[in-house]
């Protein structure tokens, strides 16, 4: 098997590429297939090894070092850069597919390793030839056609990288372009994106500049994984906002010249009189506005509070000494070993009086199936829970409405719950940039009282003995950076409530 790659390694490299008996990217695959069954080999007799575990270790090695310089530019360069000090230069072709041929490495291993294992009878003259056959065959495999020139219609190789859109430099002349991404903790709908990029994002949520030099003729390679914005601008180029989706972009191997390009993959960066523009595209978008308009003052009740907000003191009772509460709607509970913690809630959900000795605990809720959630969602919520001798508090903020089955104890009836947008309020931009269409709950069945309908700021009784729940923030979140947040926010959805109760409730 070993010689019968090696064979075909020769044959391919020296005779079949460039003659076009065979297409080019049969010729490039058949040498990644025919390479991966003789290199670790070589590597393995050229070190010595005389183990499994070492003939393993040479594999992993040549499967490492082919899916790099197959994956990363960067590598390659590097490849061909330390070839280029020998008499055998490299010229490496960076294409994710030749990672098709790496389960020959397997192959490799299990026969090759099953045959060091078998006795066989020494014959020196023939492994050496065949090491230095293999070895030459390994570092001599890359066919380098003749300079532009020598061949009648040669075409100097184009300079590709791994990209789902490219900005083509068709001024004529050098040009500085600033280039900020979306930041890493923000996270997006894409549909909502996509639906109008320049009312969904905000200036806030993209990072600092990254300045790159576009030389005349070249371009600049654009990333995307999933779904992503750009904002792009330069000298003489207004700021303008580029957004796709990997669905309709995605990454793959991209010409960065201005000659030949792909026109569907090729954003032109062109002159526009005096000034500089970018030409039409299903990606470029205009720029979000520089200031975003407030919302209406019942929209986002909770953009000019505090929302919900905690602190957690040292787990354990201990009798409260004072409630000090500050106008942004936060409360100092003091307690009598001299540690101060923090609830920031509606003044109504803070019943409880000096003296009273609390039991505080953390409420976390990762799983469970709650009717106001989306079903291509998970639970998740983050609270804190209060108790004294009379009443009870739990504030809750995530996905999904307080309960009082979340900390064990059982209502005499539970409520359903249905959210809706709120009507009359359009969607706005919060003070971090994030995407805030604000939402209305309606709570149904035996926990309540007929229907209740209730916005943010807005408290509704339950059954007796349940309490009250205080609905502090009902928002539906489709672009939010989640570093705005005590809570890591990874859902779309984001609901703050307190429930109160008398201790006594069921």
């Amino acid at each position: 098997m070993w010689l019968g790659a090696l064979a075909l390694l020769v044959l391919n490299d020296h005779a079949l590429k460039g003659s076009g008996l065979l297409p080019g990217w049969l010729t490039g695959k058949l040498s990644d297939f025919a390479g991966l069954l003789v290199a670790p080999a070589v590597l393995a007799s050229l070190l010595r090894v005389t183990s499994r575990r070492g003939f393993l270790g040479a594999h992993l090695v040549v499967g490492v070092v082919f899916s790099a310089i197959k994956l990363a530019p960067e590598a390659a360069r590097a490849v061909e850069g330390l070839m280029a000090l020998t008499p055998l230069p490299w010229r490496i072709t960076v294409d994710p597919t030749d990672l098709i041929a790496l389960p020959v490495l397997l192959a490799s291993y299990r026969v090759l390793g099953e045959a060091m294992a078998r006795p066989e009878p020494a014959r020196p003259v023939a492994h050496r030839l065949a090491l230095m056959a293999g070895g030459l065959s390994c570092v001599a495999t890359s066919y380098d056609p003749p300079p532009c020139g020598e061949a009648e219609g040669c075409m100097p190789p184009q300079p590709q990288e791994l990209a789902s859109l490219v900005i083509g430099n068709t001024t004529g002349t050098e040009q500085l372009i600033r280039v900020r991404r979306l930041r890493e903790s923000v996270r997006v709908d894409c549909g909502v994106v996509l639906d109008d990029p320049t009312g969904a994002l905000s200036r806030d949520l993209f990072a600092n500049a990254e300045i790159w030099l576009i030389a005349p003729g070249r371009a600049l390679p654009l990333g995307n994984a999933g779904c992503d914005a750009y904002l792009i601008d330069a000298d003489g180029l207004p700021l303008t906002l580029l957004a796709w989706s990997a669905t309709d972009f995605p990454e793959q191997l991209l010409v960065t010249s201005t000659e030949n390009p792909r026109p569907d993959r090729m954003i032109v960066l062109q002159r526009a009189g005096a000034r500089l523009a970018l030409a039409e595209h299903p990606a470029v978008f205009p720029a979000p506005p520089l200031e975003t308009p407030s919302p209406a003052s019942a929209c986002g009740v909770h953009a000019t509070g505090s929302g919900l907000d905690w602190t957690m003191p040292v787990p354990g009772a201990g009798v409260l000494t004072g409630v000090t509460s500050s106008p942004d709607g936060c409360h100092a509970l003091t307690l009598e070993r001299g540690e101060t913690f923090f609830l920031c809630a509606p003044a109504e959900a803070i019943p409880f009086s000096e003296g009273d000795v609390l039991r505080v605990s953390s409420v976390a809720i990762d799983r469970g199936s709650y009717p106001e959630l989306p079903r291509d969602q998970l639970a998740f919520a983050r609270g804190i829970h209060i108790e004294s001798a009379t009443h009870a508090v739990l504030a809750l903020r995530g996905n999904v409405l307080a309960r009082w089955s979340m900390v064990g104890r059982q209502p005499a009836a539970d409520f359903s719950a249905d959210l809706s947008p709120l009507a009359g309020c359009d969607a706005f931009h919060d003070a971090c940039g994030s995407l805030v269409a604000p939402l209305e709950a309606s709570l149904l069945g035996e926990g309540v009282s007929g229907v209740a309908s209730l916005r943010p700021g807005e408290s509704a009784e339950l059954a007796e003995g349940a309490g009250a729940l205080f609905l502090v923030r009902a928002d539906d979140m489709p672009v939010r950076d989640a570093e705005c947040f005590t809570v890591p926010i990874d859902q779309p959805r984001l609901l703050e409530s307190v429930l109160v109760a008398a201790t006594a409730a069921p």
